[in-house]
């Protein structure tokens, strides 16, 4: 034990001198934005990534350290990833004790003149996000941006006073908002007119992309590629991943995975490239998209000689957090199994029950592989069938498959029963299952069936 707590400080050197490197680079970035009274985070993350050699828990922490000691960029950025958290948590933002913690953190940052938390406080007072909505309060906020310069606050005035109209180039003063090259004031008119004018949407969407707006791009990259127009489509992609968009940045990450299914159309325009895809999923969830957490964290879960378990432990935590019932059931899932962290078994079993109550399928599946190899619990093969049988029934149809695999290989509750399993595998082909029976020799052939590998 003693040489090993003797190499033990030089082994956390380098991740010390790391999180100095990035804590040193996040500063002098979190000033530029500061100066530049962007909103923009993208080049703080390139800083702290490139400093950190890309690990994106030194970016939480380096961020947090900087909202502690009052830079208004970084106490922004915490209020609304916060904020963010609660809405998916179904929490009552006006009433809820931490949103009205959020909204002084976020009356600290405008009262040192950061101009995006001032607008972000005229939206708080006037949705009503950690106190009563006060629309006067709301305004005052939004004139004081509008005074600033901020082209996001000019917009919102004008949707508010009334001089924003689905027309968009009959007023005056829109008409000279649109001159300023102001997106927000089309992506504004792309959505009044959305729900009844298709084709002038998607010209405000081309306008408000053209002058800038990484989400028109976003927009209509989906749009065309959904409408089959793969080219197009790729090109507003890739321009809103370049400009950080989060969205953007997730949806081509999945398309360069090895595995991910491309249309003739994008095959010769995506180039294949896990660790590529892997930086674009980091970005995404840096930049606050919580729907790129789970990926990311099963491309670190392939690669273990890499990515450790706890590094993946804590994207499932964040997704748990950020409300995802699939991040709660893998981070339910790891506490029982103490993967990248201690075993938590009550716990993990306590969250993943609560979730199969809220009706999250998943969850049943996982309990199903618990009671099946005895993870935490006895083994019990009753209880797997019946875990798997209420997942089948809510939708997860391959559950079938799995129920044969489990009778087919018995447990320690139960021996090997080839009768049932090949009921179980004609219910499955029955109900449509693709390669239900490719799915079943493999895993019976290796002997095991695990909810994560």
């Amino acid at each position: 034990m003693k040489p090993f707590l003797y190499f033990l400080p030089l082994a956390l050197c380098p991740l010390a001198l790391h999180a100095a490197d990035a804590e040193s680079a996040c500063m002098a970035a979190l000033d530029a934005v500061k100066s530049s009274q962007s909103e923009h985070l993208g080049p703080v993350i390139t800083a702290v990534m490139e400093a950190s050699g890309g690990d994106e828990r030194i970016y939480s922490k380096v961020m947090k350290k900087a909202a502690d000691a009052g830079h208004p960029v970084a106490l922004t950025w915490l209020s609304r990833q916060s904020l963010q958290q609660l809405r998916y948590q179904g929490v009552n933002p006006e009433t809820a004790p931490e949103a009205v913690r959020l909204r002084s953190v976020m009356e600290q940052a405008a009262s040192q003149g950061y101009i995006p938390a001032v607008v972000e406080m005229s939206h708080y007072c006037g949705s009503g996000v950690g106190a009563p909505a006060d629309e006067q309060a709301g305004m005052k906020y939004l004139m004081q941006a509008c005074k600033a310069n901020s082209m996001r606050a000019r917009a919102a005035y004008l949707l508010l006073s009334g001089r924003l109209e689905k027309g968009g180039d009959k007023d005056a003063a829109v008409a000279a908002e649109l001159k300023r090259r102001n997106f927000y004031v089309e992506e504004f008119l792309a959505a009044l007119t959305a729900a009844t004018d298709a084709a002038k949407s998607q010209e405000w969407l081309h306008l408000a992309a053209s002058h800038g707006s990484p989400g028109a791009a976003c927009t209509l990259g989906l749009h065309y590629l959904q409408e089959g127009k793969d080219a197009m489509g790729y090109e507003f992609l890739k321009l809103a991943a370049d400009r950080d968009h989060p969205e953007a940045l997730a949806q081509l990450a999945a398309l360069m995975l090895p595995d991910a299914e491309l249309s003739p159309g994008l095959q010769p325009l995506i180039q294949k490239d896990n660790e590529a895809a892997i930086r674009l999923f980091r970005r995404a969830v840096l930049l606050g998209f919580p729907r790129a957490l789970i990926p990311l964290a099963g491309e670190y879960h392939k690669q273990p000689e890499k990515y450790s378990a706890d590094r993946v432990f804590e994207l499932y935590r964040q997704a748990a957090d950020a409300g995802d019932p699939r991040g709660g059931v893998a981070y339910a899932y790891c506490l029982v199994e103490g993967r990248g962290c201690a075993p938590e078994t009550e716990r993990g079993l306590r969250i993943l029950n609560q979730l199969v109550d809220a009706g999250v399928p998943f969850a049943n599946m996982a309990l199903a592989d618990l009671y099946f190899n005895g993870t935490g619990v006895p083994a019990d093969m009753g209880k797997a069938i019946r875990c798997l049988t209420s997942a089948a029934s809510v939708g997860v149809p391959q559950c079938y498959t799995l129920m044969a695999v489990i009778s087919q290989l018995g447990n320690a509750s139960k021996p090997s029963d080839p009768a049932r399993a090949r009921v179980y595998l004609r219910m499955a082909e029955e109900r449509g299952e693709l390669a239900a029976q490719q799915a079943f020799d493999t895993m019976v052939q290796a002997g095991a069936w695990k909810f994560m590998p």
